[in-house]
């Protein structure tokens, strides 16, 4: 049996998980998508979210924090699944959880450009007493940030490594909601979005986007280091986040599954 995709949002990540579709992936077609630059790219009928949530077997999220409420609502009173890469989201945004809880659909988050969400998980069923994670990008991939428009950083101005915020995960999605999908995934995969500490560095001379994280537990500690290309059609996010995309999709139809 093929499933139908959906994709609401044909942007950096959404076009990467469209071509693999097309390209074939065991068990899976593209059936439609929502965007309002259509790509003449792909030969697909573009759709508004309802009806992308009516003619699709799963949905694949791939959108400004903002517009996710308006597309998780379609998709929870028809009770389809949907898969979550704008995780920030889902902490900005309580509504989604609430309304979630009346639906049958299931929601699966993806690790995005993260390694070591598997330990994380493991680690929760001892018990974790703290999680941290320290994100590094150019100052170009904070532009538009909340943050740095509420507090008057001039991007332009940082020529070193400077630290913009320290907090927890929460504060970070609501200041930063383009930037920090991989805080929010942490917390969600551990110990809440209020108790996950997170640091945001602007750096000129980085290579690529940096995500480290530290989490401590009573039996075992984890630490995972990735150093991501920017992707390069969106700086704000890395090309790993629409890979993990795919590998969710492939392990879905898999008679082998890793975790």
């Amino acid at each position: 049996m093929t499933t139908k995709i959906g994709i609401a949002g044909v942007g950096a990540i959404g076009s990467t998980v469209a071509r693999a579709l097309i390209e074939g992936i065991d068990g899976f077609e593209l059936e439609c998508a929502s965007e309002i630059n259509q790509p003449d790219e792909f030969d697909i009928p573009y759709v508004d979210f309802a009806s992308l949530a009516e003619r699709s077997d799963l949905i694949i999220e791939c959108l400004p924090s903002n517009a996710v409420p308006t597309l998780t609502s379609e998709a929870f009173s028809r009770d389809k699944d949907i898969i979550i890469i704008t995780s920030a989201a889902l902490l900005i945004h309580p509504s989604i959880l609430e309304q979630h809880k009346s639906s049958a659909s299931r929601i699966i988050v993806p690790s995005g450009a993260l390694a070591g969400l598997d330990g994380v998980s493991a680690l929760m069923h001892s018990g974790i007493k703290s999680a941290t994670i320290i994100s590094t990008k150019l100052p170009t991939g904070f532009l538009g940030a909340p943050f740095v428009s509420d507090h008057n950083i001039d991007l332009e101005c940082v020529t070193e490594k400077t630290r913009l915020f320290k907090g927890n995960a929460l504060e970070a999605a609501q200041g930063f909601p383009a930037n920090v999908n991989v805080a929010a995934t942490l917390s969600l995969a551990g110990i809440g979005p209020e108790r996950t500490e997170v640091e945001i560095w602007a750096d000129p001379n980085a290579m690529g986007n940096k995500h480290e994280i530290i989490v401590e537990g009573k039996l075992s500690t984890i630490r995972a280091s990735v150093d991501n290309l920017p992707d390069p059609a969106n700086p704000k996010t890395s090309i790993l986040a629409a890979q993990s995309i795919i590998a969710v999709l492939k392990g879905m139809s898999s008679p082998l599954v890793v975790l």
